[in-house]
């Protein structure tokens, strides 16, 4: 799952204040002016909008908190194990293979010279 820095900086301050044992944080409190980051974090499953000022017919008027999710608790814990495995396969295991195959290559050509000597 891919972020935004934006949606990252919202998430560590919400991971911060849950810590402190604030559960429910407002958009001004996080400095949040703009719906469209929060709303991307609530679509990935990162956290829950939370409305505020019931009405007579029990919707909400406002929707302007915010409550951390588990999955959002450790999202950078998972955004870790992922990247690491990401620079296993991606860039040690082939550096790794190519220096076995030069290994065993050289090994080849070291041994056939001798043969022909």
């Amino acid at each position: 799952m891919q972020t935004v820095r934006k949606e990252r900086i919202i998430l560590k301050k919400l991971i911060k204040l849950s810590r402190s044992g604030k559960q429910v944080v407002s958009f001004d409190e996080l400095g949040i002016k703009d719906k469209f980051y929060p709303n991307e974090l609530a679509s990935k499953g990162l956290v829950t909008i939370v409305g505020t000022d019931q009405d007579d017919e029990g919707y909400f008027r406002k929707c302007n908190h915010l409550r951390i999710t588990d999955e959002g608790k450790h999202y950078f814990e998972k955004r870790f194990e992922i990247s690491k495995e990401l620079m296993l396969k991606s860039f040690w295991l082939p550096i790794a293979v190519a220096f076995v195959t030069s290994l065993l290559t050289n090994g080849i050509l070291v041994g056939i010279k001798a043969l022909l000597k």
